[in-house]
C-alpha cells in the first residue's frame, strides 16, 4: 500500500511538473512576443479538447477556421495546419479502434460522395503528368486532400442530435467572430476595397459568403432552442449580426447568395415554406432599406456598378483555356500560371492586368476546374456537391416521416447553407475553403442521424 501510494504521490508530481512546464514556456513565449504566448494556450487547449472528445474538437476546428489572418506561424507550418493535424489523428484513432463507426460505415452508406472525392482527388493529382507548374498540382491537391477529410471526420463526429447542433454553432460562432475583428480591428485595403468587412478571413467576398450561410444555419438553431430561451436570443443576435456584417462587405456576390437562400428556402422549406416566403419579403426590405437609406454613396455604387472587377476577362480566358483541351485541362491550380497564353485569341479583353501583371484564378469555381482539369473535373466535383445536397434532402424527408421537426430544419438549413457557397463560388474561387468542406460532411452525417432514428422508430413501433 505504502508503495502504490508513493507511485501515486510521483505520478501527480510528474503531472504538476509538466503542467508548471508548460505554463512557464507559454509565460516566457508572451514575454518574448504575446502571439506566441496566446498560440501555445490555444495548441495546448486544443490538443486536450480534441483527443477528449473528437465532436468538441471538430466544433473547435470550426470556429478556429474563420481565423485566418490570426494564423499562427508561416510557410507550410500554421496554427490551422497543426489544428487539422490534431484533428485527423484524432480522428484516425478513433477509426482503428472503432471501424465501423467511421471510415467503413461511411463508405458503406454513402458510396457514391467517397467514390467522387477520391476520383476527383485523383484526377487532380494526375494532371501533374501535364501541368505547367507540378508545384501548383501538389499544392492545391494537398490542401483539397486536407479539407476533403472533414468528411469522415464529421460523419465520426456527429452520433447524436447535439453534435451537429454543436457544430452548427461552431460555424455561426466563428463566422460571426471574424465579422466582429473585422470590425474591431479592419485590414488595410486599397482604394477599391476601402471601407469594406473583410473579417478575420481577411476577404470581404468570402466574408460575406460565410455570413450567409450562418444566417441559412442560424434559422436551425432557433428551431431547435425553443427549450432554452438564451440560446434562441442569442441566436436571433447572431443572425441580425451576420446581415449586418453582409450588407458592410458590400459584396455583390454575397448579396446573390443571399437573395438564392431566401428563393432556394422557399423550394425546400417544407412545412415552413410560409416563414420563408415572410423571410424572403423582410430579406428584400432589409437590403433596401439599408442600401437606400443607410449606405454610403461609395456602397451603393459599389453594389450598383456594372463594372465586373475584370472577372468578365477572366471568364472569357479561362473558356479559351478549356476549349485548348476540354478533356484534361490546364493543370490542377494552374489556369492563372497559364492564363496568359491564351490572350492572343479572337475576342477583346480589357482587363488584361489580372492575367499579365497579377494573374488571378478564374473567380469562378466551376469554369476554374473546367479550364484546370476539363470536363472530368467539374463533373466529379459537381458530384460531390450534388451527392452533399441529395443526402441533407434525404434526410430531411426521413426527419419529416418520424416528426423529428428539430433535425429536419436543421437539414434542410443545411442545404441552404451548401446553397450559400455554390451560388457565391460562380463569382469565386474557393475550392479549399474549410468553411465549405463542413457543410459538405454536415450532409452525409445528418443522413446518418436520420437513417438511426428511423431504425430506433421502426424498432419501437
Amino acid at each position: 500500500m505504502t508503495a502504490l501510494l508513493a507511485r501515486t504521490n510521483l505520478d501527480s508530481l510528474r503531472w504538476t511538473a509538466g503542467a508548471v512546464a508548460m505554463c512557464a514556456a507559454i509565460g516566457i513565449a508572451a514575454g518574448v512576443k504575446p502571439a506566441y504566448g496566446i498560440a501555445g494556450a490555444l495548441a495546448i487547449s486544443f490538443t486536450v479538447a480534441v483527443f477528449a472528445n473528437l465532436t468538441v474538437g471538430v466544433a473547435l476546428f470550426t470556429t478556429l477556421s474563420f481565423l485566418d489572418v490570426l494564423q499562427f506561424g508561416g510557410g507550410a507550418v500554421t496554427f490551422m495546419k497543426l489544428a487539422g493535424l490534431l484533428l485527423f489523428l484524432s480522428w484516425f484513432a478513433r477509426a482503428s479502434s472503432a471501424p465501423r463507426r467511421t471510415t467503413r460505415a461511411l463508405m458503406t452508406e454513402h458510396p457514391a460522395i467517397v467514390v467522387s472525392v477520391i476520383v476527383f482527388l485523383a484526377w487532380s493529382a494526375l494532371s501533374m503528368a501535364w501541368a505547367t507548374s507540378r508545384s501548383s498540382v501538389t499544392t492545391e491537391t494537398y490542401s483539397l486532400l486536407l479539407d476533403s477529410l472533414l468528411i469522415p471526420i464529421v460523419f465520426a463526429a456527429v452520433n447524436e442530435r447535439r453534435d451537429a447542433v454543436l457544430i452548427v454553432i461552431a460555424f455561426i460562432i466563428g463566422a460571426i467572430g471574424s465579422a466582429a475583428y473585422g470590425i474591431v480591428s479592419p485590414l488595410p485595403f486599397n482604394a477599391q476595397d476601402a471601407g469594406r468587412l473583410a473579417g478575420a478571413l481577411g476577404e470581404a467576398n468570402q466574408q460575406a459568403t460565410v455570413l450567409v450561410a450562418a444566417l441559412a444555419l442560424s434559422l436551425a438553431v432557433v428551431g431547435a432552442a425553443r427549450r432554452s430561451p438564451a440560446l434562441m436570443l442569442a441566436t436571433i443576435v447572431a443572425a441580425v449580426l451576420a446581415f449586418i456584417g453582409l450588407v458592410q462587405t458590400e459584396s455583390r456576390a454575397g448579396l446573390v447568395s443571399f437573395g438564392a437562400v431566401l428563393l432556394v428556402g422557399v423550394v425546400v422549406g417544407g412545412r415552413w415554406r410560409k416563414y420563408a416566403v415572410l423571410l424572403v419579403g423582410i430579406g428584400v426590405v432589409a437590403v433596401a432599406v439599408y442600401f437606400i437609406g443607410i449606405a454610403s454613396q461609395s456602397a451603393k455604387d459599389r453594389v450598383t456598378m456594372t463594372n465586373t472587377s475584370g472577372r468578365s476577362d477572366l471568364w472569357r480566358v479561362a473558356w479559351r483555356a478549356f476549349e485548348s483541351n476540354p478533356l484534361l485541362g490546364v493543370g490542377s491550380a494552374n489556369f492563372d500560371v497559364v492564363s496568359v497564353k491564351f490572350l492572343d485569341r479572337p475576342g477583346v479583353i480589357t482587363a488584361a492586368d489580372v492575367i499579365v501583371d497579377t494573374p488571378k484564378v478564374a473567380h469562378n469555381i466551376y469554369l476554374e476546374q473546367l479550364a484546370d482539369l476539363g470536363i472530368p473535373g467539374l463533373l466529379t466535383l459537381l458530384a460531390v456537391f450534388g451527392y452533399a445536397l441529395a443526402a441533407a434532402w434525404k434526410a430531411a424527408q426521413m426527419f419529416t416521416r418520424i416528426g423529428d421537426r428539430q433535425l429536419e430544419l436543421l437539414s434542410r438549413c443545411t442545404i441552404l447553407a451548401l446553397v450559400a457557397f455554390m451560388t457565391a463560388d460562380f463569382f469565386a474561387s474557393e475550392l479549399t475553403s474549410k468553411q465549405l468542406w463542413v457543410v459538405i460532411a454536415l450532409c452525409p452525417a445528418l443522413l446518418k442521424l436520420a437513417r438511426d432514428a428511423e431504425r430506433r422508430a421502426l424498432a419501437s413501433a
